[in-house]
């Protein structure tokens, strides 16, 4: 046989095992987390739990280090409830309450509207919005009757060490109901609440 077709045929061949061998590796790594309203690819050694009307994800590492965090909310939607509405207040800095007394803005890094799996999505970055020294991103939508709030949350000193597990899991995120839930699903049936809270100020 011609040595140049062999060639190439082999060259194919490697390059068939090695996209096969990366698929096997991701999907033996992630596993997917779902609840009543909204799913995502929960990489390696992250968990999620209940906690009240939010459900809490955090890395095993993390979890004793305090780094990085993830957190689901959701709720009926509201008179207020639009995308519009959340892109506005996402473009403008948020107030924390700083030492000793003096208020500390955040600085708004991104805001911007993107579609993931054919749902629209407010997506925002803010530094010291929650906690002083961590970054936040900020995934909202809404969907018929439900509004979904996600925020992915690290410490500034180590939010490159997440910023994976963060990408994955946004990249990756679909809605998966459209109605309000019983209350052990983390879904408030309060309208006129406000959609999220601050991130765990530990």
């Amino acid at each position: 046989r011609d040595p140049v077709s062999n060639t190439a045929t082999l060259k194919c061949l490697r390059l068939f095992i090695l996209v096969l061998s990366v698929c096997v590796c991701h999907s033996a790594s992630a596993k997917r987390f779902r609840n009543a309203y909204v799913s995502f690819e929960l990489p390696p050694n992250w968990n999620c739990k209940l906690e009240g009307a939010e459900w809490v994800c955090e890395n095993d590492y993390s979890k004793k280090q305090k780094e990085a965090i993830i957190i689901l909310t959701a709720k009926e939607v509201g008179p207020s409830d639009t995308l519009n509405a959340y892109m506005t207040h996402l473009q403008a800095p948020r107030v924390l309450p700083g030492k000793g007394g003096s208020p500390s803005k955040s600085k708004v890094i991104h805001t911007t509207q993107r579609t993931i799996a054919n749902q629209l999505w407010v997506d925002g970055m803010h530094d010291g919005s929650e906690v002083t020294t961590y970054f936040t991103r900020y995934m909202a939508t809404i969907k018929d009757r439900i509004a979904i709030l996600v925020t992915f949350s690290a410490h500034k000193e180590h939010f490159s060490k997440y910023a994976n597990d963060f990408r994955q899991a946004i990249e990756s995120l679909r809605v998966v109901a459209t109605k309000v839930d019983s209350a052990d699903s983390g879904v408030s049936g309060k309208p006129n609440g406000v959609i999220g809270g601050p991130v765990d100020q530990n």
